[in-house]
């Protein structure tokens, strides 16, 4: 029997591969780093260009037919720690999109589709002290849109990709 395993491309996509394909990646898919408890890490592309990535999905309740949300943490050896979160909706002017984890509250910004971390820190340091996240979308006439994500593994997750992915001295 082949298990699939989903591995995030930054942002929404989806890339589901099989075991037998994970044991020979090709140059141009994403090497898997690992499996953390709710969270998986991988890494995509090489050098200057490579990205080193964990994600989760949202704990859908039983028999829901939803697409899950998508929770990212992307490492680039020039950009450090960027957050992304694909609720599967495109914002509504006025959205106010904010992230808890225990009593913090995190706030985020969105261009279409996307929400993104406004300070990549205190998010991080969040996640690692943190059980789960509960990410709410707001929005003027329209309904909340709410996801519930675990941070079981997000520390060693995290640690993977940072080691995968290290920062570039010079870099900003």
């Amino acid at each position: 029997m082949k298990k699939r395993i989903l591995i995030g491309l930054g942002g929404a996509a989806l890339l589901v591969c099989t075991a037998t394909a994970l044991a020979a990646p090709a140059a141009d898919a994403p090497k898997p780093l690992g499996v953390f408890s709710s969270w998986t890490a991988a890494t995509y592309g090489v050098g200057a260009h490579k990205a080193c990535y964990a994600f989760t999905l949202s704990q859908l309740p039983k028999g829901s037919k939803a697409a899950p949300a998508m929770l990212t943490v992307t490492e680039r050896h020039d950009q450090r720690d960027e957050i992304s979160l694909a609720q599967g909706i495109t914002y509504s002017k006025g959205a106010k999109i904010v992230l808890t984890v225990g009593k913090t509250a995190l706030k985020f910004f969105y261009k279409d589709n996307m929400a993104y971390a406004l300070h990549k820190t205190p998010t991080i340091k969040a996640f690692l002290a943190g059980n789960k996240v509960t990410a709410t979308a707001s929005a003027p006439k329209a309904s909340d849109v709410v996801d519930h994500f675990g941070l079981d593994g997000f520390s060693s997750a995290y640690k993977a990709i940072v080691k995968a992915c290290p920062a570039d001295p010079g870099a900003k």
